[in-house]
């Protein structure tokens, strides 16, 4: 028994198995404070690892935020494009459908006759 510690779980605490596990303070024997020259190599490969991994996935989200950026780009230089098409287009009618009320002949201008008998 935890010299600091009275044993004496509340009947709650009572599981299938048995009663709940002693405290941590009774294997304070069994925890070791000093790490294996070998362990201490492998825990600095998993933190280099891990470090090496999240770079990697830093970059790639930084990546992935500059694709979007520049669709973004693409889809609003498209977009103007466009406008400045459709603005282009709807002038020549506005001209047209002006030169139409100017002189109502002007459709047939240059054309032949569709019948030549």
């Amino acid at each position: 028994m935890c010299a600091n510690w009275a044993f004496d779980p509340p009947e709650k605490a009572v599981m299938k198995g048995g009663l709940e596990p002693p405290p941590l303070c009774g294997f304070e024997e069994w925890i070791d404070a000093e790490v294996a020259e070998k362990d201490g190599e492998w825990f600095n490969e998993m933190r280099d690892w891990n470090a090496k991994i999240n770079a990697g996935i830093a970059a790639r989200k930084k990546e992935e935020e500059q694709r979007k950026e520049r669709i973004k780009e693409e889809k609003r230089r498209l977009a103007a494009k466009r406008k400045a098409e459709r603005e282009v287009k709807l002038a020549r009618a506005r001209r047209a459908k002006a030169a139409m009320e100017e002189n109502p002949d002007a459709l047939r201008k240059g054309k032949w006759p569709r019948c030549t008998q």
